[in-house]
C-alpha cells in the first residue's frame, strides 16, 4: 500500500504535465494567422499521433477524424486556396458556393470535377475552394482544427468575413442537378437550405455530446438528423445567423462535435430547437448514380470521390 500513494501522485503529475503541454500546443496554433507549410505538418501529426482522448465518442468515424490530412504526402500536395468568378462581375458578392477537399481518399479530383462542372454552369456567384489548409486561420479559427470536420463553420465564417451575403457548402461528393440558382433562391427566400436524413440524431449521439449540446441522450432520438453536405445560410437572416453562431460556439465547446456524426448531430440539434425544419426531404437527393429520379435535386456520387484515380484537371481561372 505504501507505493499506491507514490505512483498515483506520479500520475497526476505526469497529467497535469500532459494537459499543460497540450494547452500551450493549442494556444499556439490558435494565434496563428497566416500558416506556413511547416505548421499544418506540425498539426498534421498531433492530428495523427497526438493524445486525444474524445475521438473514440466519434465510433465509426474515429479513424477518419484520426487520419484527416490537412497537408498531403507528397511535397507539392501543399494547402490550396482559390476563387473563381463565375457568370457575374468581381465585385459582386451576393453568392459564395464553398468547396472543401481533405488530402484524403480521392477528394481533391472530386473537387476539381465539380468546379468544372460548376463554371460550365448557368450559377452566377462566386466560388471560394480550398483542397487542405483550414478555413479562416485569419481570426484565429486553426485552433478548431483539432475538431473533426469543424472546417466546414469555419469556412462559412470566412465567407461572411470576405463580405459575401449569401454561402451554399457542397461536399465533394454531392452532384447538383439543378441550377444552383434555384438553390440560392431558397436560401435566400428561408434564410437556409437543409436536406433531411433518414434517421434521427440518437442512434450516431452520446451522452457527452448531448450534455455539451444541453439537451438529454434520450431527447436526440425525437430530433430529426439533417445532412452537413449541403448547406446554405443568408448572412443577413437573423435565425440563420443564430444558428451559425450556435454552431461555431458547438464547435468551440469542443465535446459538441465529438460523436459519431460530429458536425452534422450538432447542426441537426441546433435548427432543431430554433425551428429551422423546413428541409429538403432526402428523398430528393439520390444515393448513387444509379438511383437518379425525374425529381432528384443532388445526388451522391461516392464512388468517384472515395474510390477512383482518374488524373485531377487543371483549374485556369484561379487567384
Amino acid at each position: 500500500m505504501r507505493f499506491i500513494l507514490p505512483i498515483v501522485i506520479f500520475a497526476i503529475l505526469i497529467w497535469r504535465s500532459y494537459e499543460g503541454s497540450e494547452c500551450r500546443f493549442y494556444k499556439h496554433i490558435g494565434a496563428i494567422r497566416h500558416p506556413t507549410a511547416a505548421d499544418y505538418r506540425t498539426i498534421q501529426n498531433h492530428l495523427h499521433k497526438g493524445k486525444r482522448p474524445l475521438l473514440h465518442h466519434l465510433k465509426d468515424c474515429t479513424s477518419k477524424a484520426r487520419h484527416v490530412r490537412l497537408i498531403g504526402r507528397r511535397l507539392h500536395e501543399v494547402p490550396q486556396y482559390g476563387r473563381v468568378v463565375v457568370n457575374v462581375a468581381e465585385e459582386d458578392r451576393d453568392c459564395c458556393l464553398l468547396l472543401y477537399a481533405s488530402y484524403n481518399k480521392n477528394y481533391p479530383a472530386a473537387l476539381y470535377r465539380l468546379l468544372e462542372r460548376i463554371k460550365a454552369s448557368d450559377y452566377r456567384g462566386h466560388i471560394l475552394f480550398r483542397i487542405g489548409g483550414w478555413p479562416n486561420a485569419e481570426e484565429g479559427d486553426l485552433l478548431l482544427s483539432r475538431v473533426p470536420y469543424a472546417f466546414k463553420v469555419c469556412f462559412f465564417r470566412e465567407a461572411e468575413r470576405l463580405g459575401y451575403k449569401k454561402a451554399f457548402w457542397l461536399d465533394t461528393s454531392v452532384v447538383p442537378l439543378i441550377s444552383l440558382n434555384d438553390c440560392f433562391a431558397r436560401i435566400a427566400e428561408r434564410g437556409y437550405l437543409a436536406v433531411g436524413n433518414v434517421h434521427t440524431v440518437g442512434p450516431f449521439f452520446n451522452k457527452v455530446a448531448a450534455k455539451a449540446l444541453k439537451i438529454s441522450l434520450e431527447e436526440s432520438f425525437s430530433i430529426p438528423s439533417i445532412s452537413a453536405g449541403i448547406l446554405g445560410f443568408d448572412f443577413s437572416h437573423a435565425l440563420a445567423q443564430e444558428a451559425l453562431h450556435r454552431w461555431y460556439i458547438a464547435a468551440k465547446e469542443t465535446p459538441a462535435f465529438f460523436s459519431a456524426r460530429p458536425e452534422q448531430n450538432a447542426l441537426s440539434v441546433i435548427f432543431y430547437t430554433l425551428g429551422m425544419t423546413d428541409w429538403i426531404p432526402v428523398q430528393r437527393m439520390a444515393q448513387n448514380m444509379a438511383l437518379i429520379e425525374p425529381d432528384s435535386l443532388f445526388v451522391l456520387d461516392r464512388h468517384f470521390a472515395y474510390t477512383t484515380t482518374e488524373s485531377q484537371v487543371a483549374i485556369s481561372t484561379v487567384e
